[in-house]
């Protein structure tokens, strides 16, 4: 009697699926949150006016996006070297050239997005009621990942999403409020990842240790 045969979205989630096994991922996006809030306590410190402005319209942007070009050559770099030996290689499609450049302009009018959105909810609901927004829009998307049954990152939204209740009770001031939401955040998936690589590691070994073994 044959075994039935997975549903079809399990398939194609598989490989989804793998590219987080290692939490490589979540320790890149941890990094780059915390530029974010390296960007945002920097405007804290410098007065109101233009260059605070300045940094958090132009600044920010810039640093998500070099933070996402190079977050995504290292996690490329560090699976070739942890991953693939461990639990096989896996060829993602690669994007052309124009796709690349198309990606590069999408990656900073998202990053632009991002800061017009932070500006525009601070507007809306006040400065006050700012990290309590950003931290359900934001542990909305990261509890997306349990399409990939990846119970690590509903467990990580709501965190995220505590962090932003937190903040809004304690009401740090000026955009220290930010940079605190930022940075809580982003240690939040460096944990969530470094336990997901900590465990990954100690679940596999390269194949050329199975070879020795079995020589």
């Amino acid at each position: 009697m044959t075994s039935p045969q997975p549903p079809l979205n399990d398939w194609l989630r598989r490989p989804q699926r793998y590219w987080y096994a290692d939490g490589l991922a979540e320790i890149a996006v941890g990094g780059i949150v915390l530029l974010v809030a390296l960007t945002n306590l920097a405007a804290w410190w410098l007065p109101s006016g233009p260059w605070q402005n300045l940094a958090l319209a132009i600044l920010q942007p810039l640093v998500i996006i070099g933070g996402v070009l190079g977050a995504r050559a290292l996690v490329r770099h560090l699976k070739e070297r942890i991953t693939y030996p461990r639990t096989g290689w896996v060829t993602y499609r690669q994007p052309s050239p124009s796709r690349r450049w198309l990606l590069a302009g999408a990656s900073f009018i998202l990053a632009a997005g991002l800061a017009f959105l932070m500006a525009t909810l601070s507007q809306t609901v006040g400065q006050r009621w700012l990290p309590l927004a950003s931290g359900f829009l934001i542990a909305f998307a990261t509890a997306a990942g349990w399409r990939l049954r990846l119970g690590r990152l509903l467990v990580l939204a709501l965190y995220i999403l505590g962090v932003g209740i937190a903040l809004t009770l304690l009401a740090p001031p000026g955009t220290l409020d930010a940079a605190l939401f930022f940075g809580l955040s982003g240690l939040g998936w460096l944990a969530s990842g470094g336990w997901a690589l900590w465990h990954y590691l100690r679940q596999t070994r390269p194949s050329n240790e199975d070879e020795v073994e079995t020589a």
